[in-house]
């Protein structure tokens, strides 16, 4: 018997093989357990594993055959971030030695739909440490509790952050999947390092209650798969109303969408993409050709492409202060953790105020200050003495030029249906981050084997270099979840890129290897 490998396995290959008693959800908890044991000291992509995953399975398995399935992803052993908190055996942390063995009042609502619809919480990924809002000084895929998480595409590889650990343990198959968050990239930039599939949802489509907060306008959670189809069952599972996340009574729609539905074709005939080419600044030659040989795809597949579909504000954009363009969410920053620490059921450290984080960083030997500074943190204070109509001026200009000048009004000025841009940072990106919308990430290419490489700020993790990923990114207005999965999908059948680069190391344990 050939079994489906755990580097390419779909979930219909998982039905399948449950329909059909080829294998059992405690054989995959405990082929993905020693997949990570394999790999996990080399690229640290996995913080913690559930002590009772194996168990949680068994009864798992044991209701499939009394009365079926839940759905698709009963007995689907799927990993969570760090900073999610779930009311069982793990933590969540964040990545911080702060919050260790800390508990919120309840369980993350992303979490506990994910359980009722029979996922096993398999364990949490590592991340960037408070998700990159630490440092100035590089943070990508550190943490902590976790160390160094690394690309798995070239050796000392950075892999993007805050969401670093998801993307890599999607990647190897460490489990069928993971649940990453973003405020602006945090999504989309790992799972473009990983080379997998990454859906930044519209902000609250998915709840964010029991998430260690950044920035509550901003913050959003989404699924990272292999596929895109696969991404697209978990985003209808974790989707959905929550009443202890007050944004989600913006959900337009009270029966959540079958997304893989959207997953039907490759045929684009009658969808207008826009390309916001003055935004495109500073991307690397192999990016952009690739790029031109998607349009063109995109063009065989009946989309009509419109040509510098471009955002109104770019000029002003591209002029503005970066500090502050990240002062409105250094001002979110403050009394969103503190409101969250504050209500801690356990706290064992007593951190309860930005203070205290600050306080108990500089004196923990394991957060390695000052060689990891905490600048962010002093910029927080900075934003928050910041004058409240200086600060709503600030958030009114972010908002006019990522909406109305920005991606909102490229939509409605070409009669578009979606953008298509590079993932790596460009203004649609970020325009999606700062107004809420949605962006999925889907692979385009592979730097080329002579590529130079090129390290980051602190001369420790490669950025770019031989072989390594950058994908596509499509994005719409708000709840254009579906629309965005349709040609995500689409392109993705259409390329196979995910096939094209093997990683540097993967995990050899396979099912036989557990039964």
């Amino acid at each position: 018997m050939k079994f489906p490998d755990l580097m390419h396995i779909t979930l219909e290959d998982i039905a399948t093989g449950f329909d059909n008693d080829d294998f059992t959800s405690v054989h995959l908890v405990k082929a993905y357990i020693a997949r990570v044991d394999e790999v996990n000291e080399q690229f640290k992509a996995v913080i913690e594993v559930n002590k009772d995953a194996v168990s949680i399975a068994k009864a798992l398995d044991d209701e499939r055959k009394r009365s079926g399935r839940r759905g698709p992803l009963h007995g689907v052993p799927i990993l969570l971030k760090d900073n999610i908190e779930t009311h069982d055996a793990m933590m969540a942390s964040a990545g911080s030695m702060a919050l260790l063995g800390a508990r919120g009042p309840h369980e993350a609502t992303v979490a506990t739909k994910l359980r009722d619809a029979g996922a096993v919480l398999l364990g949490k990924t590592n991340m960037s440490e408070w998700a990159n809002w630490r440092c100035k000084n590089w943070l990508n895929g550190w943490s902590p509790r976790g160390g160094q998480c690394t690309g798995v595409y070239y050796p000392g590889m950075d892999a993007a952050g805050s969401s670093s650990g998801s993307g890599v343990a999607s990647c190897l198959g460490l489990a069928f999947a993971s649940v990453g968050t973003e405020t602006d990239g945090s999504i989309v930039n790992p799972s473009e390092k990983s080379n997998i599939v990454g859906i930044k949802t519209t902000v609250a489509l998915v709840a964010r209650d029991g998430v260690i907060p950044i920035s509550d306008p901003q913050d959003s959670v989404g699924p990272m798969a292999r596929t895109v189809k696969d991404a697209a069952h978990m985003l209808t599972v974790m989707s959905g109303k929550s009443p202890l996340d007050k944004r989600t009574d913006g959900i337009p729609f009270e029966n959540i969408p079958d997304y893989a539905a959207a997953c039907r074709s490759t045929n684009l005939a009658g969808l207008r993409i826009g390309i916001p080419r003055s935004s495109f600044i500073d991307v690397d030659p192999p990016v952009l050709a690739a790029l031109e040989e998607a349009i063109d795809i995109l063009a065989k597949a009946g989309a009509t492409m419109v040509n510098n579909a471009n955002y109104a504000c770019m000029e002003e954009w591209n002029q503005m202060d970066k500090e502050e363009y990240w002062s409105i969410c250094e001002a979110d920053f403050k009394p969103a953790i503190e409101l969250c620490c504050q209500n801690l059921v356990k706290n064992p450290n007593n951190i309860r105020t930005l203070d205290d984080i600050i306080e108990f960083t500089k004196n923990c030997p394991e957060e390695e200050y000052p060689a990891r500074d905490i600048q962010r943190w002093i910029n927080v204070k900075r934003a928050i003495a910041l004058p409240a109509e200086e600060l709503r001026r600030r958030r009114e200009m972010s908002l006019r030029c990522s909406r109305e000048e920005g991606i909102v009004g490229a939509l409605k000025q070409w009669s578009l249906d979606v953008l298509v841009a590079p993932s790596v940072f460009t203004a649609s990106t970020t325009f999606a981050a700062r107004a809420g919308l949605p962006v999925i990430s889907v692979p385009l290419g592979f730097y080329p084997a002579d590529a130079p490489v090129v390290y980051n700020e602190r001369g420790d993790l490669v950025v770019t270099g031989p072989n390594i990923p950058f994908s596509i990114t499509f994005c719409g207005k708000a709840y254009s979840e579906e629309t965005l999965i349709r040609i995500a999908y689409a392109f993705e059948q259409l390329t196979q890129v995910r096939e094209k680069m093997q990683p540097i190391r993967v995990p050899k344990t396979e099912l036989p290897d557990v039964m």
